[in-house]
């Protein structure tokens, strides 16, 4: 369990970003009224919460379905969430997130808290793929509720930052946030490269069955 623990919550937090959500909400949400924000801060992780644990408890149906191994969507996953953090490492949002074309397009939004916001800024590809992976590691009760408990820190750090957005842009400002999302970045470099580790560990004795099963020329 604790081993599971030590994965599932850092990965969460550095994959979602809270400090580059943040980042954006400030923009989204500049000529908002302090009621306005409060109702999109609440929308946003409440939508976010319920789409990352849609996937974490269907994640092993999803690898059933398509017949998919866990060590395939590790090294997928892996590859996903390296390309999100070459971005965070540039501190720009990755493509993966949110193209420049959805966000000329939230910024005329009326309800920006679905998307982009809790989709898919906080609930987005590299998120889903985190708890699709997490989940099909679980395999057991007391880990899947340590991912479930990920989950919920996961939003409430997110819920803590965007209602202390002002302060948060204050004492940090553009370079201090800029250099937070590339220290996050480099932890989820770390992370997505054990993953793919870890999908090659579990591939490799499947490959080496098919190999030996194979008739010889």
């Amino acid at each position: 369990m604790i081993p599971f623990a030590l994965v599932a919550f850092p990965s969460l937090i550095v994959i979602i970003n809270p400090v580059m959500v943040t980042s954006v909400f400030i923009t989204l949400t500049s000529n908002a009224t302090p009621q306005a924000k409060r109702a999109i801060i609440r929308k946003t992780t409440i939508i976010a919460f319920i789409v990352l644990l849609v996937f974490a408890v269907s994640g092993t149906l999803i690898f059933k379905f398509f017949s998919i191994t866990i060590g395939a969507f590790q090294i997928a996953g892996g590859i996903v969430l390296f390309s999100v953090a070459m971005g965070m490492l540039h501190a720009t949002p990755s493509r993966t997130r949110q193209t420049p074309e959805e966000m000329d397009e939230a910024m005329n939004r009326d309800d920006i808290a679905v998307v982009p916001l809790a989709i898919p800024m906080v609930s987005g590809p590299g998120a889903i793929t985190t708890v699709i992976v997490l989940s099909g590691e679980a395999r057991a009760i007391p880990n899947m509720a340590i991912l479930f408990l990920a989950i919920v820190v996961a939003m409430v750090i997110v819920f803590v930052m965007l209602r202390n957005a002002a302060r948060i842009q204050k004492y940090l400002g553009p370079s201090g946030l800029n250099i937070t999302t590339r220290l996050m970045g480099l932890v989820l470099a770390a992370i997505a490269v054990q993953f793919v580790i870890r999908g090659v560990e579990s591939v490799l004795p499947e490959l080496a069955a098919v190999m030996r099963a194979a008739p010889r020329l």
